[in-house]
């Protein structure tokens, strides 16, 4: 279980990593307004650390990596197979993703409107429509970069820590036996009909 989360933590830290530079490109080129607000390097910063704090966080005290396990589970697939690793990081990528661009997106806007003159609010469309309008542009392209590094480091990092994915009879393994023990008549097995 220890190596598990230790993996589910470090896949965490580079995706939200990425995650966050990944917000901040696309807020310093869709939204060249925020840079009057921020420099670009404090953007670039403050993106990447609080996306970073926030996949430890969510890596700590939610089981996305549990959620994964049984999805692949239920879908017959098991560790290493790439059916399993690809189920796997649904849950770890969909839950990453809608929680750090939301709070992401909450934090740009509310500290850009902080910055601006007080005549000009009233111009600008109320808070929650361009937190939401904000939200929704960094939805696909946080999604997919969290997809994509989930399925080629979750792989790369349990080889590393020695972890071979969870235990037989346990969430996301296959039922005790069933992986040792070729059936009848297999490759490996006893032929049919005979019994060891």
């Amino acid at each position: 279980m220890r190596k598990e989360r230790l993996v589910g933590l470090i896949v965490s830290v580079f995706v939200s990593a990425a995650m966050g530079l990944v917000s901040a490109i696309l807020v310093t080129t869709t939204n060249p307004d925020s840079l009057r607000a921020h420099s670009s390097a404090l953007i670039y910063a403050s993106n990447i650390i609080l996306s970073i704090i926030l996949g430890i966080v969510i890596s700590l005290f939610i089981p996305l990596g549990k959620l994964g396990a049984s999805l692949a589970r239920k879908a017959g697939a098991y560790p290493p197979s790439m059916k399993f690793i690809l189920l796997n990081a649904i849950p770890n990528s969909v839950g990453n993703t809608f929680i750090i661009s939301f709070i992401l997106s909450f934090v740009g806007v509310f500290t850009a409107r902080m910055k601006i003159p007080a005549e000009i609010l009233p111009t600008l469309p109320p808070f929650p429509i361009m937190w939401l309008g904000s939200w929704v542009r960094l939805l696909l392209p946080t999604l997919c970069i969290s997809y994509i590094l989930s399925v080629i480091l979750a792989p790369i990092v349990a080889r590393i820590v020695g972890f071979k994915g969870p235990s037989s009879g346990a969430a996301g393994g296959p039922p005790s036996g069933a992986a040792s023990r070729p059936p009848h008549g297999a490759a490996g097995g006893p032929p049919s009909g005979r019994h060891s």
